[in-house]
């Protein structure tokens, strides 16, 4: 078919046979230790993290009751 013989210019490979020699760092980075894991209250997206923000925003929300002169 007419027009079809152009060149295609660099066509990148499938990256599933071997990979290319060197980490680019990542081994290094890979073996620090990240410390320890936070308490479920600390992580984000953890269900005891937003119970504790909904308690948190509730408490806020609340008015201060005032004291009447009557009560005592």
């Amino acid at each position: 078919m007419a027009g079809n013989s152009s060149r295609r210019g660099a066509v990148k490979k499938s990256g599933k046979g071997n990979p290319t020699a060197g980490s680019g760092g990542r081994v290094r980075r890979g073996l620090e230790g990240k410390g320890p894991t936070p308490k479920a209250k600390d992580r984000e997206g953890h269900k005891a993290h937003k119970a504790a923000k909904r308690v948190e925003r509730s408490k806020a929300a609340r008015p201060k009751r005032l004291a009447k002169p009557g009560d005592s």
